[in-house]
Order: C-alpha cells, then sequence, then structure tokens
C-alpha cells in the first residue's frame, strides 16, 4: 500500500536502500563521501577498498555501499554531522516530526513500505542577498531561486530523478562582463560575449541590471546487473579527482547523455555520449520572430579507471568533439562515433584531425595514508617533439588532500596546481572546440593559464567554515591578437611577429587573478543541503597598466546540490 508521509519521520530500522541514483556533484557532498569510505575502510569493511572516485556523478549503489546494505547520501551526511542521532530520541510528538522534517527528512516521501516504488520531493531556492563594497554605484546583488527535486526508485535495480531551477539575480560587475563581453577596466582586451550565466544556462535581461535563466536537469538509471549500469538523461559529468578537471568537468551546463558503467573487480569503464551545442545557427536560417536553431554537435568520451593494490587509481581518458552539423543542422555521424573502445578513435583521426576535435589524458589517484591522497591529470590536445612549438597543446594538473588535519576530526585542507598552454581545447574551425553552451568543458579559464587553488574546510556538528584562495595568471589576447587563450578562437591564427617555435603559457597580456572567499554557515538538512551562510569575496585582476577590484560581501539561505564556478 502506497503512503504519503509529508510529516512523517522514518527512523533507521526503516530507512529504504538507495538504488541506482547518482550521488550530487557537488564538492561538499563528494568530501563527505570520501570521509564516508575512509572511515569505513578504517572498520574494517573491506567493501571499500576499491572504491573509484574518477568518474562523477559517482552511483550511490557502488559508491556508499556496505555489508549491511545501501546508504543513501542523506545516511552519510546525516551520520557525520549529528553521529549520536539525537533526532530519533525527541518523543514522536506532531512538533518534533514538524522539526525533523525541517532539520533531517525530505519534505514529501511516497512509500509503499515493501521496498518496491520509493519517492521524495524536495524545494529547492537560493535566496542570496549582497553587496560589492569596491562599486560605487551601490547596487544591491542578489539571487533569487526557486525549484524543485524529485528522486525515486523502483525496486532495486531502476532510479530517477528531475529537477528545475528558475532564477532572478543579479552580479557583480566582472561577471557582468563576462556575460556581456563589455570590460571598461580592461579596453584593450577583444572580450567575448558569452551571453551565459556561468553553469546554469542563456542569460536574458531582466530589469534594469539583472538576469533572468533557468535550468533543468534529470536521467534515468537502470542496472540489469550488479556490475552494469545504464543512465539516459540531462545533467553534468566530472572526470578526476581534483577542484577543477582538465579532461571534462561541470563548468558548463547541462547537455543531453547516454552513460553507460561497467565495474568488474577492481575496474570500471565509462562511455559517455553527449548531443552539445554552439550558441550559433551555424548557418542555418530560420523565419522571423521564431528562436534561433542552435548549431549542434555530438560528444563522445570514454574513461578506463582501475584500483591497483587498494591505494593508486589510474585512468586513461578519451574524448571527443565530432563534427558539428551542417548549414541543415544535420549531422555527419559514423560508426566511429558510437565507438566503445577507447583509444581507437584517435588512432583513426590523429590528435590533429581538422573535422574532429581530440582530447586524450591520464588521471592519478595516490592514497599517501588513509587520510592523504595525492591526485593529478594530463591533458593532451596535441603533441610535438618540440617543447615549445604551437602544436604543443597540453595540460597538467597536481593535487593534495588532507582529511582530519593533524588528527582534528573534520578539518581538512586542499591544495591543487593547474597548467594550460596556448591553443589547447580550439580547433582549426572553432565550432569544433571543446565547448558546450558557449563555456568550456574542462578549466572555466580556457587555456594559457597557470593557476593555484587552495581550501581549509572545518566542520563541527551542523556548524562549518570554509577558506578558499586562488591565484591564476592568463596571458589574455589583445588588440587584435590571438594569443591562445580563448578557446572559441582557431588555433592556426596567431599574431604576425609570434614565433611559431616559441609559444609560452601565459603570452599576451599577462593578467593575474587574485580570489578569496570565506564563508560561515549552518547546515539545517542535510536531504537537499539545505544550509544558511554568511561570507565575503576578495577578488583583484591586475594588468601591467590597469586593475579592478571586488569585495563581495553576501548572506545566503539556500539549497546546494551542484557545483557552481565564479572564481575565474
Amino acid at each position: 500500500m502506497l503512503v504519503l508521509t509529508p510529516l512523517l519521520w522514518r527512523g533507521a530500522g526503516g530507512e529504504v536502500c538507495a538504488q541506482q541514483k547518482n550521488i550530487f556533484l557537488n564538492r561538499t557532498i563528494s568530501n563527505d563521501v570520501e570521509l564516508f569510505i575512509k572511515d569505513e575502510i578504517e572498520l574494517g569493511d573491506s567493501t571499500y577498498k576499491d572504491v573509484q572516485t574518477g568518474f562523477k556523478p559517482l552511483i550511490e549503489s557502488y559508491a556508499v555501499k556496505n555489508k549491511y546494505g545501501v546508504n543513501t547520501t542523506k545516511e552519510v551526511l546525516s551520520e557525520r554531522i549529528r553521529p549520536d542521532g539525537w533526532d530519533y530520541l525527541m518523543p514522536p510528538t506532531f512538533w518534533t516530526k514538524v522539526w525533523r522534517k525541517i532539520n533531517t527528512d525530505n519534505l514529501i516521501i511516497v512509500d509503499d513500505d515493501e521496498d518496491r516504488f520509493y519517492l521524495t520531493i524536495d524545494p529547492l531556492f537560493n535566496f542570496e542577498f549582497g553587496k560589492d563594497l569596491a562599486d560605487t554605484s551601490g547596487e544591491k546583488l542578489y539571487k533569487n531561486t526557486r525549484g524543485f527535486i524529485v528522486r525515486g526508485d523502483i525496486g532495486e535495480k531502476f532510479s530517477f530523478e528531475s529537477s528545475f531551477y528558475e532564477n532572478q539575480a543579479t552580479y557583480a560587475k566582472y561577471i557582468d562582463n563576462y556575460i556581456d563581453g563589455t570590460n571598461d577596466l580592461f579596453p584593450q582586451t577583444l572580450n567575448y560575449q558569452y551571453d551565459v550565466v556561468p553553469g546554469q544556462g542563456r542569460a536574458k535581461k531582466f530589469k534594469k541590471n539583472g538576469y533572468d535563466f533557468a535550468m533543468a536537469s534529470g536521467y534515468v538509471s537502470y542496472s540489469p546487473i550488479k556490475m552494469f549500469n545504464i543512465q539516459v538523461g540531462h545533467g553534468k559529468h566530472f572526470v578526476g579527482d581534483g577542484y577543477r578537471s582538465l579532461l571534462l568537468s561541470d563548468n558548463a551546463f547541462n547537455y543531453p547523455y547516454a552513460r553507460i558503467t561497467t565495474t568488474y573487480k577492481n575496474i570500471q569503464y565509462t562511455n559517455l555520449y553527449t548531443s552539445f551545442m554552439n550558441l550559433t545557427n551555424g548557418g542555418v536560417t530560420t523565419p522571423p520572430n521564431v528562436e534561433r536553431l542552435f548549431q549542434k554537435k555530438i560528444g563522445s568520451f570514454q574513461f578506463l579507471s582501475a584500483n591497483l593494490f587498494h591505494r593508486l587509481q589510474l585512468g586513461l581518458f578519451q574524448g571527443m568533439i565530432w563534427e558539428a552539423a551542417d548549414t541543415m543542422n544535420r549531422q555527419r555521424t559514423n560508426f566511429h562515433t558510437y565507438d566503445p573502445v577507447i583509444g581507437v578513435s584517435a588512432l583513426a583521426y590523429g590528435l590533429d584531425d581538422t573535422k574532429n576535435n581530440v582530447l586524450m589524458g591520464a588521471t592519478l589517484k595516490l592514497k599517501i595514508t588513509k587520510s592523504i591522497s595525492l591526485y593529478g591529470q594530463f591533458m593532451m590536445d596535441d603533441m610535438t617533439l618540440y617543447a615549445d612549438h604551437k602544436g604543443n597543446k597540453f595540460g597538467y594538473q597536481a593535487g593534495f588532500k588532507y582529511f582530519d588535519l593533524f588528527t582534528i576530526k573534520n578539518l581538512h585542507i586542499q591544495a591543487e596546481y593547474n597548467s594550460v598552454r596556448p591553443y589547447a581545447y580550439a580547433a582549426e574551425n572553432p565550432y569544433q572546440s571543446y565547448t558546450h553552451y558557449n563555456q568550456a568543458l574542462a578549466h572555466p579559464l580556457g587555456a594559457n593559464f597557470t593557476e593555484m587553488v587552495g581550501f581549509i574546510n572545518y566542520r563541527l556538528r551542523e556548524f562549518f567554515i570554509q577558506i578558499k584562495a586562488n591565484y591564476a595568471v592568463k596571458g589574455n589576447d589583445s588588440l587584435s591578437h590571438n594569443f591562445g587563450g580563448n578557446i572559441f578562437k582557431p588555433d592556426n591564427q596567431f599574431p604576425i611577429a609570434q614565433s611559431l617555435d616559441n609559444i609560452h603559457t601565459t603570452q599576451g597580456l599577462k593578467t593575474t587573478i587574485s580570489t578569496q572567499d570565506i564563508h560561515i554557515g549552518y547546515l539545517v538538512n542535510p536531504s537537499t543541503n539545505f544550509n544558511i551562510v554568511l561570507g565575503f569575496t576578495n577578488r583583484i585582476e591586475k594588468t601591467e597598466k590597469t586593475s579592478s577590484a571586488t569585495q563581495f560581501v553576501y548572506f545566503g539561505i539556500r539549497t546546494s546540490l551542484a557545483n557552481f564556478y565564479y572564481d575565474f
């Protein structure tokens, strides 16, 4: 019998098992899952020693499963935040049920009590208010996000999710410049008009200085057998164990995809097929007063990872952006487009193919101790024998994480270095660039940069604090010169005086971007990562002759289930 329980709490003994749902693609949640895995291993659960974290979102039935069954992500977070389970000890009065609903449980639960069907419905929101103290106009900044998320399981093999966000927002000046392609402080820089809110969709003007935008996502997930999972949906993915990914990240907007994951013992193989979009018509003509028909392009990705000796995770990656649609928005696909074998497309077309954009890469994660891990990536877009030649288009990442620093519970640090050479990710035909919806599919800075990122995180029960610092040096284009930082430009156009044997990272208009953010908060409900936060962001962007500053103070009441990157 189905039971609708909008104000009921299901105790530990009656919690339904998670099935084939994805773990939310959010850094804080991902770190908590890693900590959960570490703790389970320390408790002697050997089933976690081969869990691989290189391709995200992780699937709950694989990532948080132990010998007692399957945990939900909510259970993992609740256990870490409230280990004494105080909410179960309170008398079951009406008001304590309401209190638990706000602080622990999903808003609406539909359950048949026999684990044949389980559904949750929750509101999503972000009400943020702030001010840029460095902006003399005194404009008040805000985000007004409303939405919902529906998640469910049908039996043990089938799960689904759907979510929608509607947004209105005003942003600090540097984000306005990014969206609109204007920059009064750096007039010598050729600015690209992106027309999108970073990671969240097309920006339409709202009132005087605001933007209106929406985002929808969802998927169905099916595992006919334990080692095999198929997903079809609309969302994002991330390759690697760092804050950034140089291979495939969640920086860009959502996209349609089909994902096939095969896991056998300590080996995991993922095939991902996507439909990306250039925000250009590609020559397609549409009738007057009709929405433009944007140009499509197919992406295919393979990731093979292995967990060796329970300490070393190695991954091989291939990414391919296939030839974009023609002027009738038709794509010329062949059997290689859906070839599931990693490396075949690179061998068939080569890294320097003029019609298709091929990318190869590798990942590494090494557990030094139970609490310390090193990680890294290498990305290769093109390669020659000459070190500074234009054809050497590659990038690399090196980082480390230290959980429970000096044995202090829930005190963590992370440091990361990223570097990408000029003209990487770009293509001779700009429609074939490694991009989607006018944003990079990998690092938000595109190419021709170096970057250092550091985090300090601490949590005391429901209270948390995060300190983050970024320092990046990027070679921007200036006047009419393409120095290789803008991946939307052709990779075969160079400044007239540029020696093609002397291409170096950060060439061009050298720009430094320094960002520091500190925020403190209170986690209200782990079901949707509902939290209240107060923070301050300081950003300084400089060239030799000009500089700009942002000093953003903000207060927010929000559900945080995704990563949004404003540190560029």
